[in-house]
């Protein structure tokens, strides 16, 4: 964007053309925050920590791509269109490179050392007062599952915010880096 100033005035198509990738960039990104954590909720926590970085790197790749593609073949037709006004010799011979469609993996680790701590605490309170005082030793020890299931479940939802926040961190770095790039793009075929 700041190089837009230095360029004389850019012609009305490319200026729809640019328009119509930032469009196309918002969509994508606002529709993917809109499914993520509703798709998150659906799947379990190894999963996430499995599948989540490479499914998100595959999908954005594959958006990725075609946007280019569109954007090289509305390019394409612009330069049928309207020829240049400045015609190198090597312009013909001349393809467009395209951008860079990476998406680096989204990192979440949530940490429930603490949860797990209080499990084996009651279990080894559980234990220690069996003997002196079997009601409260009894209890001690009915209540480590209990301690541990609400720590697993407390963790799973720690982790499908994380990994939601993080994917989408990630997704925005990179969907920021592809504007750019396209922007990159459109500029250099203005000139």
């Amino acid at each position: 964007m700041s190089e837009q100033p230095s360029l004389p005035s850019l012609p009305k198509a490319v200026q729809a053309l640019k328009a119509k990738v930032a469009l196309d960039l918002a969509d994508f990104r606002r529709e993917v925050g809109f499914r993520l954590p509703s798709a998150l909720e659906a799947v379990s926590a190894s999963e996430i920590r499995r599948h989540l970085g490479p499914f998100l790197e595959q999908t954005f790749r594959d958006w990725a791509e075609r946007e280019s593609r569109e954007v090289q073949e509305a390019l394409s037709t612009l330069a049928q269109r309207e020829p240049p006004l400045n015609e190198s010799p090597s312009a013909d011979g001349e393809t467009l490179s395209s951008p860079d469609s990476r998406l680096m993996r989204p990192t979440f680790d949530v940490s429930t050392s603490a949860l797990d701590a209080s499990v084996v605490v009651a279990l080894a309170l559980g234990v220690g007062t069996l003997f002196a005082n079997a009601a409260v030793g009894g209890l001690f020890l009915l209540a480590a599952p209990t301690l541990a299931a609400f720590g697993r479940e407390r963790g799973d939802r720690a982790l499908r915010q994380q990994a939601a926040k993080s994917a989408l961190n990630a997704l925005d770095e990179a969907v920021a880096r592809l504007g750019a790039e396209l922007e990159r793009l459109i500029d250099d075929f203005a000139r």
